[in-house]
């Protein structure tokens, strides 16, 4: 497996990828992602600015990781791993990876929003470096973009400084 830029060619197999991923959440509060991709215009701004990283295995992609900067932080929007690849450390290679470049660019913090109740959500990226940050803590970009998200009550601002 190795990771690398996306490219437009990838865009129809990142759809595959979410709909496998999102059967993670089947029988959640979470549920509602099942079924769910991204408009494929949505990874766009992510290919001109090299901010979407794919885990490449024989040439399929398995797993994508896609960022953006909000609020002068290296903001991860989506990381997804198909189901058949999930538990064996791709979605960790993907952060590691983008958060490395993402030092690189001169970004001071990573950021990201997840389900603070799902057991493997927050505590994942807490693993990881990743610490939730409070209401008072949220830069005013990243609150808007929580209160924007279903469910938003359940979710949360997650932060890791960067070196």
């Amino acid at each position: 497996m190795i990771v690398r830029y996306g490219s437009e060619a990838d865009i129809a197999a990142l759809t595959v990828v979410e709909l496998s991923a999102g059967t993670l959440f089947e029988g959640t509060h979470m549920a509602w992602a099942v079924g769910q991709t991204s408009a494929p215009e949505h990874f766009h701004p992510a290919l001109s600015q090299n901010k979407l990283w794919i885990a490449d295995d024989g040439g399929m992609p398995v797993g994508f990781l896609r960022a953006e900067r909000l609020e002068n932080s290296f903001y991860i929007d989506e990381i997804s791993v198909s189901a058949s690849h999930q538990r064996r450390g791709i979605g960790r290679v993907l952060i590691e990876a983008a958060l490395a470049e993402a030092a690189e660019r001169r970004f001071k913090a990573a950021s990201l929003t997840t389900d603070r109740t799902i057991p493997w959500n927050a505590p994942y990226y807490a693993r990881m470096g990743f610490r939730v940050l409070a209401a008072d803590q949220t830069p005013p970009g990243l609150a808007r973009r929580l209160a924007l998200q279903p469910n938003p009550a359940r979710r949360c601002v997650m932060w890791r400084d960067l070196p």
